[in-house]
């Protein structure tokens, strides 16, 4: 009944955050149509039937019964629409069509802006509340008998590009590794800070995904930096600021020996000797290994690893702004890759896949769900602004036509456009949503 109840409020908590970010992108065209003098007449959240809404000047508010998308309805922006008067768009009161060509590309960029700024903000908050620092390239460890222990790859080794693209920071290094299972793939590395060496690897394929892995994590050092008050960890003996330093009689440096040496064990015996530095002083801790029914070890239950960043608001905008604009650029850079048939496009998730990367999110916390969010947003903002059919750059792709032009395409052209273009997303959600669902009866993600 639990868990139920935990899966209902998930499903519910994702829609929350997908509706968030569709209804700041339409408030941003809404407000623009507004100021310029372009009459609103529907401002929706969701499609399909009305659940709730009210009518207040020339506007209609209201939320749909689909919760999943939204729209703003002006006057006169559907160029196929003829009112009952007989009168085409233009002659329309406030009509869009009837706007000046600055005015018109205002309205268009305004919903994409608003995504970028709202992103800002999140990545903001995000900082404020505590996040993992960002990680630069350095390897801190390497697994044996993995491609990056196969390929001679070393711990200290710094990476520089894979496949041509530069790596400036971990996240640069684990995407272009999960995009490339099963393929050889091109690594430059920095080697005591000297040293530049190109190596070839190929990625393994995780299984029961699409992703690929090498082997290779960041410097991690095994300091616990929570422990929930009240937990079993709590229980066990350990507190914030404690650093492992040996297990089982080994030295430790990274998490992931820790996590080894105790999956080394966990079937054979029920506890692992430990010493813990706390405050200069090396301490003994026998920690027991019993498992719950999910199988996860009671007595380190509540326990956290890994730095948290927490900002104040002033530092943390000084840092949103930059991650903003370097993962619009990772994200254009992905859209490079997709034409260039440098990454499949079983990559790109459609609404399906959306619902369920981010039902996935809202488990890890209130920054991790700001952090997606922000993320998500720049997609959302990006995307709109790619000049392809019915999306708000090839909108601003028109106007510019229009302008150069010294007139708009005729009613017929408009309509036809509009009409290839509905064609083109239909099929474009079909095969996207089709890849969803694969992904989920296949459990591949």
């Amino acid at each position: 009944m639990q868990s139920a109840l935990n899966i209902i409020l998930d499903i519910i908590k994702t829609l929350l955050i997908i509706d968030v970010m569709i209804f700041v992108h339409e408030l941003g065209h809404f407000i623009s149509a507004k100021k310029v003098g372009i009459k609103v007449l529907r401002f929706a959240i969701g499609f399909g039937p009305k659940i709730v809404g009210f009518k207040r000047g020339d506007t209609e508010y209201c939320i749909l019964a689909l919760p999943f998308g939204g729209y703003v309805k002006m006057a006169g922006e559907n160029p196929a629409e003829i009112n009952a008067e007989g009168n085409i768009p233009e002659e329309i009161e406030g009509s869009y069509l009837n706007a000046p060509v600055s005015h018109r590309a205002l309205v268009a960029f305004s919903g994409p802006f608003m995504n970028i700024m709202l992103a800002v903000f999140a990545f903001a908050f995000a900082y404020m509340i505590g996040m993992p620092p960002r990680l630069g390239t350095e390897i801190g460890y390497v697994e044996p008998n993995t491609p990056a222990d196969r390929a001679g790859i070393l711990r200290g080794d710094k990476i520089l590009s894979i496949e041509g693209y530069k790596t400036k920071k971990w996240d640069d290094v684990r995407e272009g590794i999960a995009i490339n299972p099963d393929k050889q793939i091109e690594i430059v590395l920095l080697r005591n800070e000297t040293e530049k060496k190109t190596i070839y690897a190929t990625p393994e394929r995780i299984e029961g995904t699409e992703f690929g892995r090498m082997g290779i994590s960041p410097p991690m050092a095994p300091v616990i930096s929570q422990v929930k008050e009240g937990s079993p960890a709590e229980a066990s003996g350990f507190r914030s600021g404690d650093n492992i330093i040996i297990a089982n009689g080994k030295p430790i440096n990274h998490v992931i020996e820790v996590v080894n040496e105790i999956e080394k064990i966990k079937a054979q015996q029920k506890s692992i000797d430990l010493v813990i530095n706390r405050n200069g002083e090396n301490i003994n801790l026998n920690l027991s290994l019993e498992l719950d029914e999910s199988g996860i070890i009671k007595s380190m239950d509540g326990l956290s690893f890994g730095q948290i960043v927490r900002l104040n608001p002033i530092k943390a905008f000084g840092v949103a702004i930059p991650e903003t604009i370097e993962t619009g650029a990772k994200i254009f850079q992905f859209f490079k890759k997709l034409i260039s048939r440098d990454v499949s496009a079983k990559f790109v998730a459609g609404p399906v896949g959306i619902i369920q990367i981010t039902m996935s999110v809202v488990k890890t916390g209130i920054a991790g769900i700001l952090w997606f969010g922000a993320f998500f947003s720049i997609n959302l903002g990006l995307v709109n602004l790619l000049p392809i059919f019915i999306t708000d750059g090839w909108v601003l792709l028109m106007l510019l036509i229009e302008k150069l032009r010294g007139q708009a395409l005729s009613i017929k052209r408009q309509v036809l456009i509009q009409q290839i273009g509905i064609t083109f997303f239909i099929v474009l959600f079909l095969l996207v949503t089709y890849n969803d669902i694969l992904r989920i009866f296949t459990n591949k993600f």
